[in-house]
């Protein structure tokens, strides 16, 4: 059983009102959507204080909408702030009309297990102009023999725009090597899909920015392995790519694009966290996002590089106060980064909400109790090249459907999204956990180390002792040879 109740702090007086059954079948009634159209929910807040109305459209939403001011009112939120950041951005509006779908027909779980994907990260070809040590992808110079077609490409898009999945992030190898990505990426805007797009950089000219704005792209992500131009290239295999993609981050500042830069960090870098996020601010970018080291793909040969659960805690406090200082957002694929907000930040800090989102206050806090945490198989999963759905990017060798043969709406049904929602089930202290509700641990480690999705994370300082215990087995060359990239 997932937990019924808030797992932290006092309860919410709208987690007692979505508790109720009558509020979700509202809410069922409401975010209930057939083929491309949008749900009545959707619709009113497409409607929702739009100037140039007529009277017969003001009049159609005059109760709902008197209802909505009264509340903002209440809530002593400014109209104009929220129609322009809720009811008129369709990505958050489309998130909202899953989530309410979602309630409805789970009922209101902490974490919540979500009737579509709430995110896609698309591997969209395994072509890659560099070679990194550390690819989860295992990416190669030219796609892979059975990567999908165009229009099998873009039947993947439609599957997710029929059950209305708010967001997708494209990542490769490297998405901007693909003839394929700009078609994609039409279909995609005119499916109202929010879109972003992972890259290495060194692609990112001001012509492919451009044309990245066109297509509707909201957001670049652009990794960097340092601030020191010599390692990054070591790292990444190609002398000069530091260079290249430091000028691709500025070219999509230049031009406008929200852009992040992205970094790994292992036991060799881990202490220029300071550095890196200065760096990504002096260069613009309104995101700094970790990613958290898993050993799969090439990144088994790097395994003894690993963090320990100390540096890791370290690291993620190092975070959380540059997510406090406001300079720039802070993301973390680590599921413990909520958690680490929950115990380093202030009551009225700046909290994380789970695969990108932030706000600051307790409604955020308890809000990331819902969608916090791994959501691998839960609110996320991943489309590889050829079409295999998987739980997560880091979960590679376990599929659970083929969009070749299948539709997201059956594969999203697979009994194994039902056991990763469910985060009694676990093993360590991920288990017995009291913040797992805002956590639940990298199901893709556990995997990589333990060949058991249910295992306790050995990331975590939490669960310090199962990391004691590898390294008491183990050597790093014979955790790497036992630790499977997936089942």
């Amino acid at each position: 059983m997932r937990t019924k109740i808030s797992t932290a702090g006092a309860r919410h007086p709208i987690e007692s009102v979505l508790s109720r059954r009558a509020v979700q079948r509202l809410l069922g009634a409401l975010c209930r959507t057939q083929e491309f159209e949008k749900s009545l929910f959707e619709r009113f807040c497409e409607n929702y204080n739009r100037p140039g109305r007529t009277r017969a459209q003001r009049l159609r939403w005059l109760f709902p909408e008197l209802l909505v001011d009264f509340a903002l009112k209440r809530a002593k939120l400014d109209k104009r702030l929220m129609t322009e950041k809720l009811f008129h951005h369709r990505p958050t509006v489309r998130a909202l009309a899953l989530s309410g779908r979602s309630v409805a027909r789970y009922g209101l779980s902490a974490p919540q297990r979500f009737a579509a994907p709430l995110m896609v990260v698309w591997n969209i070809t395994r072509a890659c102009n560099l070679l990194c040590r550390h690819c989860y992808q295992n990416a190669t110079p030219r796609p892979a023999p059975d990567e999908m077609t165009l229009d099998e490409k873009l039947r993947a898009v439609d599957q997710m725009g029929l059950e209305g999945v708010p967001f997708l992030a494209i990542a490769g190898g490297e998405p901007l090597v693909s003839k394929d990505l700009w078609p994609v990426l039409q279909r995609a805007r005119e499916r109202g899909i929010h879109t972003t797009v992972a890259t290495n950089g060194t692609l990112l000219t001001k012509e492919n920015v451009a044309r990245l704005l066109e297509a509707g792209v909201k957001y670049v992500e652009v990794s960097i392995d340092s601030a020191i131009p010599e390692e990054h290239d070591r790292f990444r295999g190609r002398a000069g790519a530091w260079e290249r993609s430091i000028e691709g981050i500025r070219n999509s500042v230049a031009a406008g694009m929200r852009t992040g830069l992205a970094a790994c960090f292992t036991r060799r870098n881990v202490e220029s966290v300071d550095e890196m996020v200065d760096l990504a601010v002096r260069l613009g970018c309104r995101t700094f996002s970790h990613f958290n080291f898993i050993p799969v793909g090439r990144g088994r040969q790097l395994i003894e590089d690993d963090l320990t659960p100390a540096q890791r805690e370290w690291l993620l406090r190092k975070l959380v106060g540059h997510l406090q200082e406001g300079r720039i957002n802070v993301i973390s694929t680590a599921p413990q980064f909520g958690r680490a907000c929950v115990t380093y930040a202030p009551p009225e800090g700046i909290f994380a909400t789970g695969h990108g989102g932030s706000g600051a206050g307790r409604k955020t806090m308890i809000l990331s109790r819902y969608v916090g945490g791994c959501g691998a198989g839960r609110c996320y999963c991943s489309i590889q090249p050829n079409g295999d759905v998987t739980p997560c990017v880091y979960i590679p060798g376990i599929k659970v459907g083929s969009l070749r043969r299948q539709t997201l709406a059956e594969i999203w049904e697979h009994p194994l999204f039902a056991l990763l929602s469910d985060r009694s089930d676990r093993h360590g202290h991920c288990k017995a956990c009291g913040e797992r509700a805002y956590c639940g641990g990298c199901r893709a480690r556990a995997l990589a180390y333990f060949g058991d999705l249910r295992a306790g994370d050995p990331g975590c300082s939490r669960n310090a002792e199962l990391w004691e215990t590898l390294s008491a087995a183990h050597t790093p060359e014979r955790i790497a040879c036992d630790a499977p990239a997936g089942r």
